[in-house]
C-alpha cells in the first residue's frame, strides 16, 4: 500500500495500548504518514483545524463520553466532509451512519485488535477501488400497479423482493387447473426469497394487489446487503417466522 501524498492519521481513543498498536500498523503500512491522537473533544476540535486528517479512527467507547457522538459532530460540519471515519466497535451498527456507510465515508472495524482487519479499512480510504460498489447500489426500486404480476410460478429466481408500500397476492394452480391462493404479502415484508435459499424455480406467482413499491436485490447481492442493513435482516426473519408460523398452523388445523 503506497502513497506519496502526506497522510495525516487522528485516532480518537483513551486506550493507550489501542493507540499505540494501531499507531504502529499506519507507520508500517502507510508511507509518509504522521499520526496524531486525541480522547476529549477540546483535543478533537483543535486538530481537525490544524491537522486535518485524511482519516479519523474512533473508539465507541471514550473516557467521557462516546465515541458515535465524536463521529457525529465531525459529519455534521461541512469542512470534514472529505474526511473517512473508521469506528472501532466489535458490533458493527451500519444504520447510525446509514447515509456516510453507504458512501464510503464511515466504515467499521468490528476487530480492531486484528491488524489485517485495520489494514483492510486503510486500503479502501488510501486506495480505493473505483468498481467497488457499496450496498446502496446493489439494489432498485420497482413499481406495480394492480394486477401486475412481479413473478410466475416456473420462472428463474434471480431476485428477492421487500415490499415498501402496498400489498400482493401470491398463488398457484392445482391439477385441475383451479387457482389456489396461498396468502398475501404486506409492507415490511420479504418475497421470492426462497430462492436465494433453495437455488430453485418459482414456487407461486405473486400479483400487485394495489400499488406497490419493492426494492429488487439480485441474490448475488443479498448476503452483502443484508449485512449491511440490520433492518432488512430482521424483515427477513419477521417474513421467514411468520410463513413457518401459517405452516405449523396448516399442518396441526
Amino acid at each position: 500500500m503506497g502513497q506519496e501524498k502526506k497522510c495525516n492519521f487522528l485516532i480518537i481513543s483513551g486506550d493507550k495500548t489501542r493507540i499505540q498498536k494501531c499507531t504502529d500498523i499506519i507507520n508500517r503500512h502507510v508511507p509518509n504518514s504522521s499520526v496524531f491522537c486525541a480522547a476529549e473533544w477540546f483535543e478533537i476540535k483543535y486538530k481537525l483545524a490544524n491537522v486535518h486528517p485524511k482519516a479519523i479512527l474512533v473508539d465507541e467507547y471514550l473516557p467521557k463520553g462516546s465515541g458515535l457522538d465524536v463521529v457525529s459532530r465531525i459529519i455534521k460540519d461541512k469542512n470534514n466532509s472529505d474526511i473517512s471515519l473508521i469506528i472501532m466497535s466489535y458490533i458493527a451498527d451500519h444504520e447510525v451512519f446509514a447515509n456516510e456507510v453507504n458512501s464510503g465515508q464511515v466504515q467499521f472495524l468490528t476487530e480492531p485488535d486484528r491488524e489485517h482487519a485495520l489494514i483492510e479499512c486503510l486500503n479502501k480510504i488510501i486506495s480505493p477501488k473505483k468498481e467497488e460498489k457499496s450496498p446502496q447500489e446493489n439494489y432498485e426500486i420497482k413499481q406495480l400497479k394492480p394486477g401486475d404480476i412481479l413473478f410466475k410460478e416456473g420462472e428463474k429466481s434471480e431476485e428477492a423482493y421487500i415490499v415498501k408500500n402496498g400489498s400482493l397476492r401470491a398463488f398457484c394452480y392445482d391439477h385441475d387447473g383451479q387457482k389456489i391462493i396461498l396468502g398475501e404479502i404486506k409492507a415490511g415484508e420479504f418475497v421470492g426469497e426462497m430462492g436465494h435459499f433453495n437455488h430453485e424455480l418459482r414456487s407461486a406467482t405473486v400479483e400487485a394487489v394495489s400499488d406497490v413499491e419493492l426494492i429488487a436485490i439480485p441474490n448475488s447481492a443479498i448476503d452483502n446487503v443484508i449485512f449491511a442493513r440490520p433492518s432488512w435482516a430482521k424483515a427477513l426473519v419477521k417474513t421467514l417466522s411468520t410463513r413457518l408460523r401459517k405452516a405449523n398452523k396448516a399442518l396441526t388445523g
